[in-house]
């Protein structure tokens, strides 16, 4: 089925493909804390360069989440060190980070770079690059990377197992930030011969019993705001070490708490080294998208997040609350 791009967005994708096409050297980076949709994204547009027999790498700050090793080429992203320090590259790719600031420790390092291309589908994107193609219309940003893909060749069987993976993701299972392209764009990409069932199996219905354990005793920390319509879920430093687990392990907690009938807000809070990093959900009503934005985070209305630097879990907490109150 043919999927149509708006005029403004076609010459945008005319123009970072002018580029890909006549630059040799790419460097393609996502967001700190890296989810399905910059991951399947990445990928994806690694893949079509690689087609066109360019030099590519993906680098990003923070180590692949296990659960996504499934997708191919997942084994050729790299994490950020000071011998990458040591390249030179063409064109730097920016993939769903809404500022530079979102790449993380990567930021300098890309701010150096000859040509900057940023594709980002948040509402807040700053338009750091020399192309800045941003429309939060799409639901992902492996949507706009299929646009690019398709321009670079046909889209084969791998790339579009990560360009779902970066759709559904993004969308929750198709449960938010739908676009007028989403079931389009998947249709095509299921008539790459693949399996939508093992794809959501790997992503949501596969968890490590670490996961589970995790899970257990953050319960523990489960709070109720029945006037609020607000419930909240706390993943100390402490508790990680008690059961022995990462923060990839709290993939689903929060999108959990949102689930719950009667609730219209889920936040999960989750201490680090340095401070507390701040996940919330909701069903419509909430925009925390807002909430968010006033603390330096960004996402969608229905999903969204920020960090409090230096800050403990009982102080991040009193603030949001009085925030959403």
């Amino acid at each position: 089925m043919a999927v149509k791009l708006s005029e403004k967005d076609e010459i945008k994708v005319n123009e970072i493909v002018d580029i890909l096409k006549n630059k040799n050297s790419f460097l393609i980076t996502s967001h700190i804390n890296i989810d399905g949709d910059g991951i399947g994204s990445e990928i994806a547009l690694f893949i079509g360069l690689k087609k066109l027999r360019k030099n590519v790498e993906i680098i990003n700050q923070d180590k692949l989440p296990k659960m996504f090793k499934f997708l191919p080429y997942s084994d050729k992203i790299k994490i950020f060190n000071e011998k990458i320090k040591e390249k030179n590259f063409d064109v730097g790719i920016i993939i769903d980070c809404g500022n530079i600031e979102r790449v993380g420790e990567l930021k300098d390092f890309i701010l150096n770079l000859p040509f900057l291309i940023n594709i980002d589908h948040h509402l807040t994107n700053s338009n750091f690059g020399h192309i800045n193609w941003s429309n939060p219309i799409f639901s992902s940003t492996g949507e706009m990377i299929y646009f690019i893909c398709k321009k670079l060749g046909q889209i084969n069987k791998k790339q579009a197992i990560c360009l779902y993976t970066s759709i559904l993701y993004d969308t929750y299972c198709f449960t938010h930030h739908l676009s007028n392209f989403t079931f389009d764009i998947v249709k095509n990409l299921l008539t790459k011969g693949i399996n939508p069932e093992k794809i959501a199996q790997r992503i949501f219905f596969e968890k490590s019993i670490k996961s589970v354990n995790l899970f257990k005793e953050a319960l523990k920390t489960f709070k109720f705001y029945k006037k609020l319509s607000l419930c909240t879920m706390e993943i100390s430093n402490k508790l990680l070490k008690k059961t022995r687990t990462q923060e990839e392990h709290t993939e689903g907690f929060v999108d959990f708490l949102i689930s719950i009938k009667g609730v219209e807000v889920g936040i999960l809070f989750k201490e680090r080294a340095n401070g507390v990093k701040v996940s919330m959900r909701s069903k419509g009503k909430v925009d925390v998208e807002n909430i968010a934005k006033k603390f330096g985070g960004g996402g969608h209305r229905e999903a969204a997040g920020c960090f409090f630097e230096n800050k403990s879990l009982k102080e991040v907490e009193k603030i949001i609350l009085k925030e959403l109150q």
